[in-house]
């Protein structure tokens, strides 16, 4: 039975990002990487599938980086944090304040949600190359979207987060 109350993909996303970035910073196997970000969204979403999920992404990504020039990694996915926080597409704003339901509801799991995060990145980054993907503004922080302020809270490092 496939599990129910999973991370929209959207917050999937977020927060495999942010498991790439630590990963690249810090000497750590993905494995242990994904756990801590899987454990993270655990009061809100099932994480059934998610530590796995986390894992193949963060494999994905990497061999994308590594077939692509990228002169900051870094910066790419902290603008990509940014995209995924108010864009659905690259031509269409994200609604942050839908009208009867949460931005942040738990979905049906989606067997397709790391190939749909993988792609979403390279058709992101081929945008940049472009000039078409929205890129975030340089004063942009997480702490800025109010909307996705619980997510951040369980995946950003401690140190990072704004003072309440």
């Amino acid at each position: 039975m496939a599990a129910v109350n999973t991370p929209p993909q959207y917050v999937f996303e977020l927060t495999a990002v942010q498991a790439v970035r630590k990963f690249l910073s810090i000497d750590a196997p993905a494995e242990d990487i994904a756990a801590i970000y899987a454990n993270a969204l655990e009061p809100l979403y099932s994480t059934d599938e998610l530590a796995d999920d986390i894992i193949r992404y963060i494999e994905n990504t990497l061999k994308f980086i590594a077939s692509v020039e990228i002169s900051d990694v870094d910066l790419l996915l902290e603008s990509y944090q940014y995209y995924l926080c108010n864009y659905e597409n690259l031509q269409t704003k994200r609604n942050k304040k839908p009208l009867f339901r949460s931005l942040l509801k738990g979905q049906d799991y989606d067997k397709l949600r790391v190939y749909k995060s993988s792609k979403a990145l390279m058709v992101y980054v081929y945008g940049m190359r472009a000039s078409t993907s929205p890129l975030k503004p340089e004063t942009w922080t997480p702490a800025e979207e109010e909307e996705f302020k619980p997510i951040f809270e369980l995946i950003l490092p401690k140190e990072t987060q704004p003072a309440p």
